[in-house]
């Protein structure tokens, strides 16, 4: 069973409990995920009902984050834990206030895997949480640095496979000290943030503490506060994984970056992600086939126009975009650097106007399998009429809601006739009335999800003078959300209305 208030299903989690109030039918039930939970009402709710799930084996609560509430997440972390069957757990909620993990006080005899994300596991906890979970072979963590003496280095045999991420963790012999305890891991995925061990470093850890160890990916990166000798620099950490260690017994090949002054190094087998601005300003592999080739062919997502303005010592040839942001006027470079569009699924367009419409149809008409058109046009300009006049077969997702304009009846009504309008399924925009969303939902045959920012809301302007908005939107009886209920009094019944509650100035309609 899979349960989302996202985007593109907005309050479904409270539309089946208005259907079935309780687990209690699902003792059966063997997996669980429940993503983006709206309110900690509704969390505590379901942590209440797990008891049910006596056979459930899979849990997944994902992408659930609260606000200033005073959130008591022992009470869900124990629920999980007790759980008799439950062998894998993907936590991911947490609170504005309380970022570290709360530990479980009861014992699971049946967990072997848990994913923790969005909270930080201080590293006096880690051992705490195998004794609480004996079975444990998986473990998924983000670690905070060692801020204290306290922490217990214990042998841990039962765990198989670590992904952890260490942040800011100065004192690599405390890493050290924790990885020697792990006789029988199998897989180390390993991300060191503002931290770089050498080569030789990581063969005598694996070497000598970690014989079993089969799968091996590290990333690992450091700022400088110059940039004097970062070359240098670089090649002296890169050279330290050329030995037969690394390339002839485990075939672990790195790669190592240098852009601004930032070193980054990781193991090829992970898909380079393009974080920075601009490309590298230097690199190396330690792989002899290994050219830039291969490297950029490898780049899915560019997320600054400024990468195309760059000039390149060789050819740059990027045919695999999943992901790309433009500023027109496109230059020539853009095409040479990105010859095709086919895999592209996803284009977001900066500064907007009907001076570069062809320029935008062109880019259209190459990228065949394109869903998400996103548009953005200046704050000063009027609204450019081109937006009503593209074509592309495969958008379903239109995002305006950042395009800088309120579209009124008339031009809701025109967009609603586009072929873009025609065939989208799923919206954000801002508008000037409420009779306008009236228009979009009544005109776009296809539309499932709307996600709308009204003018003429006054209920989220007053929610946008207090302090805490969320306690305020659940408790407040004085004032009443008066657009959601004519909203609800003028579109079907089977239309689910709610605010969204991560950003309480957006109605979500869905569309069922």
């Amino acid at each position: 069973l899979t349960l989302s208030d996202g985007k593109n299903t907005p309050g479904q989690i409270n539309l089946f409990f208005s259907y079935i109030p309780s687990f209690r039918q699902f003792i059966h039930l063997q997996s669980l995920s429940i993503l983006h939970i709206p309110s900690y009402h509704t969390l505590v709710k379901i942590a209440d009902e797990l008891h049910y799930l006596s056979n459930l084996t899979r849990l997944k609560l994902n992408t659930c984050s609260f606000g200033n509430n005073q959130v008591n997440l022992q009470l869900v972390v124990n629920n999980i834990w007790s759980l008799p069957k439950l062998i894998d757990c993907y936590f991911s909620v947490w609170t504005d206030q309380k970022q570290t993990f709360i530990l479980p006080t009861k014992l699971s005899i049946s967990l072997k895997n848990v994913h923790i994300s969005g909270q930080t596991l201080k590293w006096n906890q880690i051992y705490p949480l195998f004794e609480c979970t004996p079975p444990l072979e998986y473990l998924r963590i983000f670690s905070t640095p060692f801020d204290n003496n306290d922490y217990q280095s214990s042998p841990i045999p039962t765990l198989i496979e670590l992904n952890i991420y260490c942040y800011r963790t100065s004192d690599a012999s405390k890493i050290i000290s924790f990885l020697k305890n792990l006789p029988n891991l199998r897989n180390l995925q390993i991300t060191m943030a503002f931290n770089l061990i050498n080569g030789y470093q990581w063969e005598q850890i694996i070497r000598s503490y970690l014989p079993k160890l089969k799968i091996f990916d590290l990333n690992m990166y450091d700022q400088f506060l110059d940039d004097q000798n970062l070359e240098e620099r670089a090649n002296e950490l890169i050279n330290s994984f050329q030995s037969s260690f690394w390339i002839n017994e485990h075939k672990w090949f790195v790669r190592c970056f240098i852009c601004d002054k930032i070193i980054r190094l990781e193991t090829s087998s992970i898909i380079f992600y393009h974080f920075e601005k601009k490309f590298p300003n230097w690199w190396k592999s330690t792989f002899s086939h290994d050219n830039h080739l291969t490297f950029y062919h490898c780049m899915t997502s560019i997320d600054d126009q400024i990468v195309f303005e760059q000039s390149f010592l060789f050819d740059i040839f990027l045919q695999n975009m999943d992901s790309v942001c433009i500023t027109f006027p496109i230059n020539d470079q853009f095409w040479s650097i990105v010859p095709s569009l086919k895999t592209l699924r996803s284009l977001r367009i900066l500064s907007h106007t009907d001076t570069y419409q062809s320029q935008l149809q062109a880019l259209l008409d190459r990228a065949p399998y394109l869903y998400r058109l996103d548009i953005r046009q200046e704050v000063s300009l009027p609204l450019q009429i081109s937006l009503f006049k593209y074509n592309n077969a495969s958008v379903r997702q239109l995002y305006l809601q950042k395009y800088n304009y309120r579209f009124n009846e008339e031009e809701c009504d025109t967009l609603t006739h586009s072929q873009l309008g025609v065939q989208c399924e799923i919206l954000y925009i801002q508008v000037k009335n409420r009779e306008s969303i009236i228009i979009l939902v009544n005109n776009m045959i296809n539309l499932r999800t709307l996600h709308i920012q009204c003018e003429d809301d006054e209920y989220s302007k007053y929610l946008s003078l207090i302090e805490n908005v969320n306690d305020s939107h659940q408790t407040n009886k004085t004032n009443k959300d008066e657009l959601i209920q004519w909203l609800k009094d003028n579109l079907s019944s089977t239309y689910l209305i709610s605010r969204d509650p991560k950003s309480i100035n957006c109605i979500r309609l869905w569309i069922r």
